[in-house]
């Protein structure tokens, strides 16, 4: 079974976005991570993202272009999960977390190393930084 997930890297001046997943999550609990989820039957990857970007932190975003494709395959199932990340800048809006996040931090994105970050973020952050 494959997952399609769409996330968003929002730039803010010279800072990104981070949530923290709920210690509860079954997936990255207490791990950082940045907005975006499922892509749901029907919807394309950038729907999706504004879909979800909503109902996680209720932000205004420009969607920009993909910076990064992942593919992990998780262990504890037959599920391969695909992360689509954009690149996208804040336009406006208050952050207003969702249950499933903790916390929320902009972080200057040449020096945000005391965060656990999820996977895909970390790859999102060297390519976008490559440019």
């Amino acid at each position: 079974m494959f997952v399609v997930l769409a996330k968003a890297l929002i730039i803010k001046e010279d800072k990104i976005l981070l949530i923290k997943r709920n210690d509860k999550s079954l997936f990255g609990g207490g791990i950082w991570d940045i907005p975006g989820g499922k892509v749901e039957f029907g919807e394309s990857p950038e729907e999706s993202l504004i879909r979800e970007i909503h109902e996680e932190i209720s932000l205004n975003i420009k969607l920009l272009n993909v910076i990064d494709v992942n593919s992990a395959i998780d262990k504890n199932a037959p599920i391969q999960y695909i992360t689509i990340v954009y690149i996208s800048n804040y336009v406006n809006g208050t952050i207003q977390l969702n249950d499933e996040h903790s916390e929320y931090a902009w972080v200057d994105i040449r020096n945000n190393e005391d965060y656990k970050k999820l996977y895909y973020v970390e790859d999102a952050i060297v390519n976008y930084l490559k440019k």
